[in-house]
C-alpha cells in the first residue's frame, strides 16, 4: 500500500508578509480537516549557513536564528521533534535524514504546501519528480513572498515541466 505525506515547507516568520500572510491559517485548517488522509505530516524549516552561497554570493544574511527561522504560531500545534526537518538548501530532499525517512517509511505520494512557490516548493517538486515520487502541489496552500506573479509563474512552469495533474487545490479529493 502506498503511503502519503503532506510536506509543509518553510512556513516561517521571516517569509510572512502581505503576499503570504493568508497561508498559515489555510494550512492549519487543511491539516485539521485532512490529517487522517495522510500517513505523515512533515514540516521543514530553512536555516541559513555562513558558508552558503546566499551569504557568499548573494550577500543575504537572514534566516540564522529565532524569530526569523521560527515556524509560525498557527502551525506549532502540529509540529514535534519527530516530524520536523531542517534544511540549508531549496529542496526538502537536502534536509538531513529526509530521503532515508521517505524510503524507510515507503512513502510514495508527496503533497507539497508552504513557501516559497518559486523557490523551495518548485525545487522540491522537481527533485521529487526526478526521484520517481507521485507529487501534488496544493496551489492554494502555497504562496511566494515576492508576490503573486512569482507564485503563478512557478505553477505554470511546474505544469509545463511535470504535467497539469501535479497541481491541485485544497478541495481536491485526496483518496
Amino acid at each position: 500500500m502506498e503511503k502519503r505525506a503532506l510536506l509543509v515547507i518553510d512556513v516561517q516568520k521571516y517569509f510572512i508578509n502581505r503576499y503570504t500572510q493568508h497561508i498559515p491559517e489555510k494550512i492549519a485548517d487543511f491539516i485539521k480537516k485532512n490529517n487522517n488522509r495522510f500517513d505523515y505530516i512533515l514540516f521543514f524549516k530553512f536555516l541559513n549557513s555562513w558558508q552558503s552561497n546566499w551569504v557568499k554570493i548573494s550577500d543575504w544574511t537572514k534566516m540564522f536564528k529565532s524569530p526569523e527561522i521560527d515556524i509560525v504560531p498557527e502551525l506549532n500545534q502540529f509540529v514535534n521533534k519527530n516530524n520536523m526537518f531542517t534544511k540549508t538548501a531549496f529542496s526538502c530532499f537536502k534536509a538531513k535524514g529526509f530521503a532515508d525517512f521517505v524510503r524507510n517509511k515507503k512513502i510514495n505520494d508527496l503533497y507539497l504546501c508552504g513557501l516559497d512557490t518559486h523557490a523551495c516548493i518548485y525545487c522540491t517538486a522537481m527533485e521529487a519528480y526526478e526521484l520517481g515520487f507521485n507529487i501534488h502541489v496544493i496551489a492554494d496552500l502555497c504562496a511566494a513572498s515576492h508576490g503573486l506573479n512569482y507564485h503563478l509563474n512557478s505553477l505554470k512552469a511546474l505544469k509545463r515541466n511535470l504535467g497539469d495533474k501535479i497541481i491541485i487545490n485544497s478541495t481536491t479529493k485526496i483518496i
